[in-house]
């Protein structure tokens, strides 16, 4: 498992719902902890940003030593990543974590030796918040019968990166038989050439809309010898979830119609108090309609709501475009931004036609 990203702000979320997601995830952490004892897991892997900083709150830190020293038998192998380096400061150089835990401290390839599993761990830590070369450029790993793991934090998506730009060639050169990396929060996909299987690990549970989608881990079965054949089983982990929806709400007339346009994707597609859900709002509306983002206090059964308002006016039969007042003139000299051809410059000409409207009519621009 990798970017857990322990002790996250959730700053979009206000500060008790943030609190709530923060506990969630280290409970979420614990969840894992006893699956893997429950299946008797040899070792866990865990390929970088197990924080989201380079400190980590005393409560965590408790949470962590506690759960490792409960599973003695098990091996932690921990490899930080650029969210959460090994410094001279850092809760890994502190040496506070129990003694089955074992993190790697330079930015080169190093390994971690367990003679009776007869595996081998290799592995790199970030030392700062980038790393500019591949740590398994140009290396292989030692043809000694061992099964050999590989535990990082990089970005193969990209040669030019500045997260440990590993490439598909460095993964299939080194040769270790599974290759557990993260940084790249999207669901996994195993990956295979030959004897070489590789794949990231995904997010444990998503911490924003970039990452919608059940969370988990993967969990590797791996022969110690003969063919070192590997198999790879997602177990998804996730207590809340991301989700993006598009809403057509054009004809609108009211933000009642709004909400039950709403209301309808949500109870279609069943989301409830696990769903955090943005919805953006397309179509053209009446301009009576003033700021449709009030909705979001009125979260319909979900965990929060998010509102992104993307809807132009419309008016019956061109009523503006003659209308001979200060109303029809309001609209003239905004139309040409209204029909922009870029997003920003029609929301602005949008809200500014709203608000215009209410002052000519006496109504609240409070919102």
């Amino acid at each position: 498992m990798g970017d857990l990203h322990l002790d996250s702000p959730f700053s979009s979320l206000g500060v008790d719902k943030s609190e709530i997601r923060r506990r969630e995830f280290r409970a979420t952490f614990t969840s894992i902890m006893y699956y893997a004892k429950e299946a008797a897991v040899d070792i866990v892997l865990i390929s970088g940003d197990l924080f989201d900083d380079g400190y980590a709150t005393a409560e965590t830190v408790d949470l962590l030593c506690k759960e490792f020293s409960g599973m003695p038998d098990c091996r932690f192998v921990i490899s930080p990543g650029n969210h959460d380096p090994y410094t001279r400061g850092s809760l890994y150089a502190a040496k506070k974590l129990p003694k089955n835990v074992y993190v790697f401290s330079d930015s080169t390839l190093s390994r971690f030796v367990f003679e009776d599993l007869n595996t081998e761990v290799y592995g790199w830590a970030f030392t700062g918040d980038s790393l500019l070369q591949s740590p398994l450029a140009g290396k292989s790993a030692d043809d000694n019968g061992r099964l050999h793991l590989c535990c990082g934090h990089c970005d193969m998506s990209s040669p030019l990166s500045k997260y440990a730009p590993v490439t598909r060639a460095d993964v299939v050169g080194f040769g270790a038989h599974y290759n557990a990396f993260s940084h790249i929060h999207k669901t996994p996909e195993v990956m295979r050439e030959g004897n070489v299987v590789w794949s990231y690990s995904g997010v444990v549970e998503g911490r924003s809309f970039d990452e919608c989608g059940e969370g988990g881990v993967n969990l590797i079965e791996a022969a110690t010898g003969g063919d070192f054949a590997v198999t790879v089983k997602r177990i998804p982990t996730w207590r809340r979830m991301y989700a993006v929806e598009k809403v057509d709400v054009g004809g609108a007339q009211t933000l009642a119609d709004i909400a039950a346009a709403i209301d309808g994707v949500i109870k279609e597609k069943k989301y409830d108090d696990k769903t955090l859900l943005r919805v953006t709002l397309t179509g053209a509306v009446s301009p009576e309609i003033e700021n449709p983002s009030r909705l979001e206090s009125a979260v319909r059964g979900l965990f929060s709501l998010e509102i992104v308002d993307e809807t132009t006016p419309t008016f019956d039969g061109g009523m503006l475009e003659k209308d001979m007042t200060m109303r029809g003139e309001l609209y003239r000299a905004l139309l040409p931004s209204l029909t922009a051809g870029d997003a920003e410059t029609r929301s602005c000409a949008r809200e500014a036609l709203k608000l215009g409207l209410a002052a000519l009519e006496g109504r609240s621009l409070t919102d």
